[in-house]
């Protein structure tokens, strides 16, 4: 089937935006770390220069090791130009270089594997969001003006002002530490089977529940406003002559007024993202979140540079999702109709 040609322009042009968008955030990734005072390398290059007044005859080892390092983190002295070349050749050749601080391990063996844990937490927390804020932000505007909606979008607005780790922390302290009823460490895993699973799901009720919480406003506020926008249409009063209930009218109305939720989970990705970085580094989760700590104390240049770029594809990803579901969804949306 032959595509219309205003249909392939306007993917062409989604396509350059988001590639001009990847390029703009990965020469950003490049720039700014090198901006921050101080380095761990530094420091390693001056344990391994000591070194040689200290062992003496192994001097020519620790020199040849000081040169290999030197080599792996790109410290011999070039043009910003060469380097900025030798950075795009190792993101599309997957060679993100060597860890600081967990020398000689590569960044893709320690910045894909907890981005496991990390997506894990974010896209269940997001999803879980989404559909509890949007069906309690259904009840609040079909119950407008009522006790139920007042209600709703007090203990909204309260829990928007309340950071994520700080909602997880009260919950840890009741659930386990005083009722002990949810695991506080993150579980020893050797192996995968149905044991480790059950702790895994006991030890994530709370951060999910947590994550939940703190990302449910902005799902049951738009909702909420979304559809007393919708509420005023003709077709919504024509239903409400016809007789059918107030649940009916709220389900017709809600599958009308959901889209823009849609476009938000993307932004909400991005805030859970964030929010997870605090969370696991105040569990000691191994996610992104602990390993991006370290690498920010420490100032490992390449591996906070290994997540900034994970971090950034995945935010494209989930734009770019977003906007194909709001195309099928919304016939407007197509073709670049407004």
């Amino acid at each position: 089937m032959k595509l219309p040609i205003q249909t392939i322009i306007n993917v062409t042009k989604r396509i350059a935006i988001y590639l001009a968008a990847f390029f703009v955030a990965i020469t950003v990734n490049f720039i700014l770390p090198r901006l921050m005072p101080g380095s761990a390398l530094i420091t390693l290059l001056s344990m391994l220069q000591g070194a040689i007044g200290e062992y003496g005859a192994n001097s020519a080892l620790v020199s040849a090791e000081i040169k290999q390092i030197e080599e792996a983190f790109g410290l011999t002295p070039q043009p910003w130009y060469i380097q900025y070349a030798d950075y795009i050749k190792g993101i599309f050749t997957g060679n993100l270089g060597a860890s600081i601080t967990f020398y000689p391990t590569n960044v893709a063996k320690i910045v894909f594997p907890s981005m496991i844990w990390s997506m894990g937490l974010v896209v269940v927390s997001s999803i879980v969001a989404f559909f509890l804020g949007s069906w309690l932000g259904s009840i609040a505007a079909i119950k407008r003006r009522s006790v139920t909606d007042t209600v709703i979008v007090v203990i909204i607005s309260i829990l928007a002002t309340i950071p994520a780790f700080v909602i997880i922390m009260y919950l840890e302290m009741g659930f386990s530490v005083n009722l002990k009823i949810v695991e506080l460490t993150f579980p020893n895993i050797k192996s995968m089977n149905l044991k480790t699973f059950l702790s895994l799901l006991n030890f994530y009720s709370v951060p999910v529940a947590g994550m939940v919480l703190s990302l449910l406003s902005g799902f049951v506020l738009g909702m909420r406003n979304n559809m007393l926008h919708t509420l005023r249409d003709n077709y919504v009063y024509y239903a409400e002559l016809l007789g059918l209930s107030e649940n009916t009218i709220r389900k017709i109305v809600y599958r009308n007024s959901i889209l823009p939720n849609i476009t938000g989970i993307t932004l909400i990705i991005g805030l859970a993202i964030s929010a997870a970085l605090t969370v696991e580094g105040l569990l000691t989760i191994p996610g992104a979140g602990y390993f991006f700590g370290l690498s920010l104390t420490s100032r490992d240049l390449p591996l906070i540079q290994g997540y900034f770029l994970v971090i950034v594809v995945l935010l494209l990803v989930s734009i770019a999702i977003a906007e194909i579901l709001y195309g099928l969804l919304d016939p407007r949306a197509r073709g670049g109709a407004s």
